[in-house]
């Protein structure tokens, strides 16, 4: 594969919005393998298999699919929604039961449902989104954060 490696985001939201895309772990170190994940079943499944590894991977790859899981949800009706995203998110919550950051980043997805009762349906998804990417762009910050701290905790020689 011509890409580095080192270019290639783990886990994140397609230019489209309409996709997670993840590395395949299971596939590495001999294959980089890019899968584009539509619907929450194929979430689930990775999430399930271990094609999405690590908390703050595991985190940002139940945002953004809860956040894709409420694309499918038609209806204009808050109730109706609100509803149908909890079954969403319970769904997803079932892929990996013991993962802390799965069940902190799906809680914060559903804060976001429970407090914009006030908008309609198709401003909470954008909301969604929102949060799905902010959610993303925060676990990289820490990420990064602690390898910083870390090499200044690493001596010369």
């Amino acid at each position: 594969m011509g890409n580095n490696i080192m270019n290639i985001d783990t886990v994140n939201i397609s230019e489209d919005k309409k996709s997670l895309v993840i590395i395949d772990q299971t596939q590495l170190p001999n294959n980089v393998e890019i899968l584009y994940l539509k619907d929450q079943r194929e979430i689930w499944e990775a999430i399930y298999l271990l094609k999405v590894r690590g908390a703050p991977a595991i985190g940002v790859a139940a945002a953004i699919g809860v956040y894709l899981a409420s694309l499918e949800i038609e209806t204009d009706n808050y109730d109706e929604f609100a509803a149908k995203f909890k079954e969403a998110k319970d769904y997803l919550a079932s892929s990996r039961p013991t993962a802390v950051n799965l069940f902190w980043a799906l809680d914060r997805m559903e804060d976001v449902v429970k407090n914009n009762k006030d908008k309609t349906v198709d401003q909470i998804k954008d909301l969604l989104l929102e949060e799905a990417i902010d959610i993303r762009e925060e676990d990289i910050w820490v990420c990064k954060s602690i390898g910083e701290y870390g090499l200044s905790l690493i001596k010369d020689g």
